[in-house]
């Protein structure tokens, strides 16, 4: 027998309606509603799911928004700071611009004064070594001129320039002087001046070729003028003894040295320690014999002390102070 389930409806006005239904079509229906149910549930949990995700990725859309305008700031902010150092640096520039030419002006002008400073002083000493050398009686040598053959070209005069014509005199006075035997050699007192005299061991006249400096033994002896050494060795009457030559005529010789520290060859300068004072050879006591010769001649070492000492030209003793 075929089960069947009626659905009786019953109307307002008593109307009836009845909806017959077998188990079949009653499982069918359930089947159905199920499947419905459970459709609409998942398209539900999907569409809260989806929802929830397109929030979140609007909320993430509205940071991103918010940090786009927070970057499109700081650049902004950064751009106006880089404008504004470009511009300080920009006046720093100027300003570093500005004082390198009041410094290069400055420097000019102290390069001016300091070379008409050094000018004066120039002329000055030149007068005063002019002076000098007038009064020992010394030709300057002539300038050395350069090999002229195989050479050539346009002619274009020299500018009158009065500042290198004088650094050139004083150039050659200076060069000069130095190998100039002025000054004294040693500190000590004048025992026996140059020339006639009575000799100190026999008592008889005498021609004296130098000046005799009472001085300690072991007291030091300087070279009074830059030059060459000629001779070091123990020479006889005239005890250990050193001669230097000054490659201008002029040559000085030192006797009665207890102890020479120079060598035949040894270059020296003006000032330079070149032994000591001693008692050897002929001689009463210690002393220092000191010669100056032009020539090989001797003359007179005084006029060359005194010049040194009126002039502040800086003798040997000074120098070496």
């Amino acid at each position: 027998m075929n089960e069947s389930l009626h659905i009786i409806i019953a109307g307002s006005r008593g109307r009836i309606f009845r909806l017959p239904l077998s188990r079949g079509k009653l499982w069918t229906g359930l089947a159905l509603g199920a499947v419905l149910l459970t459709t609409l549930t998942v398209s539900s949990l999907f569409s809260v799911s989806l929802f929830r995700e397109n929030r979140v990725v609007s909320l993430q859309l509205d940071e991103l928004r918010e940090q786009l305008r927070t970057s499109a700031a700081v650049l902004d902010e950064i751009r106006r700071e880089s404008e504004q150092q470009q511009l300080r640096l920009s006046l720093k520039v100027a300003k570093l611009e500005l004082s390198n030419v009041q410094q290069a002006v400055a420097f000019k002008e102290e390069k001016e004064n300091i070379l008409s400073t050094a000018v004066n002083e120039l002329t000055e000493r030149s007068e005063l070594i002019e002076k000098m050398i007038d009064s020992i009686g010394i030709e300057l040598p002539e300038i050395a001129r350069n090999d002229t053959s195989n050479s050539g070209g346009v002619f274009i005069a020299h500018p009158e320039d009065s500042r290198g014509t004088l650094i050139n005199r004083a150039d050659r006075y200076l060069k000069a002087i130095r190998f100039l035997p002025l000054g004294s050699p040693v500190d000590g007192q004048v025992t026996s001046e140059f020339g006639q005299r009575y000799d100190p061991i026999n008592g008889k006249s005498a021609f004296h070729t130098g000046i005799d400096f009472r001085a300690k033994t072991g007291d030091s002896i300087y070279a009074t003028a830059d030059g060459v050494v000629q001779k070091a060795f123990y020479n006889g009457g005239h005890g250990n003894y050193v001669l230097i030559d000054h490659d201008n005529g002029y040559a000085t010789a030192f006797s009665h040295m207890k102890k020479f520290l120079v060598r035949p060859g040894d270059k020296v300068r003006r000032g330079q320690l070149i032994g000591y004072v001693g008692n050897s050879g002929r001689s009463t006591g210690p002393h220092l014999h000191y010669e100056v010769l032009l020539d090989g001649e001797p003359i007179d070492p005084d006029t060359f002390m005194k010049v040194a000492g009126s002039s502040e030209a800086a003798g040997p003793t000074a120098e070496k102070r």
